[in-house]
């Protein structure tokens, strides 16, 4: 038993910043120790840092009434609750696939894989901050570039390489980190992007009727 805990202590945290240029080591690390506060908190600011970026934008050029900390602040909880039922919803899926994983090292791959997307969204807060321009161009989204309204917007906005790469993450930490069966990873994570294609369907549905309503 010792020599496991001193093997343990021995393999190194996993790097957020690796899980760019090395994923699959980053998620065998974290199958030993995962990694949770300090990626974490280097997620949510950055994250709450682009939120911050837009608003301010919309509030100066645009007139809107909108305080961009609080909608920092708010970014920050709602990131702090998705993590959580992400994590829930993987740790699932890894049972299923038979995998062998607790809901720290979920937690853990949940962190790391958002920070891939939120790196875009700063991308585009800091362009959008310096363009002094009307609206926030998603340069990596199909919504960016084929002219659509709601619900079909919505729809686009999922198809983008940020986020279609988060999601191959998710899939190959399932494997790497859980200890999921490929299939059952890969099916995982397709049911979870069709269930979410749907759910930005409905949103946008959703935001039409309260259009027609207010107007």
């Amino acid at each position: 038993m010792e020599a496991n805990i001193e093997t343990a202590t021995q393999v190194k945290k996993p790097s957020l910043f690796g899980i760019i240029t090395s994923p699959v080591r980053q998620f065998e690390r974290m199958r030993e120790r995962p990694a949770i506060w300090l990626p974490m908190i280097i997620v949510l600011a950055l994250s709450a840092f682009s939120v911050y970026l837009v608003c301010w934008e919309l509030s100066e050029f645009l007139g809107l009434d909108i305080d961009p900390g609080l909608e920092a602040a708010r970014n920050v909880f709602q990131s702090v609750i998705f993590f959580v039922l992400s994590a829930l919803v993987l740790w699932l899926i890894a049972k299923i696939g038979g995998g062998n994983t607790n809901f720290a090292c979920m937690v853990s791959l949940s962190v790391f894989a958002t920070f891939v997307p939120v790196i875009r969204d700063v991308i585009i807060g800091l362009v959008y901050y310096a363009s002094n321009s009307e609206i926030a161009f998603s340069f990596s989204s199909l919504d960016g570039y084929i002219p659509a309204e709601e619900p079909l917007l919505s729809v686009l906005e999922m198809f983008d390489v940020f986020t279609i790469w988060a999601y191959v993450l998710v899939a190959v930490g399932l494997q790497k980190a859980a200890g999921a069966s490929k299939r059952a990873a890969w099916i995982g994570v397709f049911v979870i992007f069709i269930m979410m294609l749907l759910l930005s369907y409905l949103l946008g549905l959703w935001q039409v009727f309260l259009e027609r309503s207010l107007g």
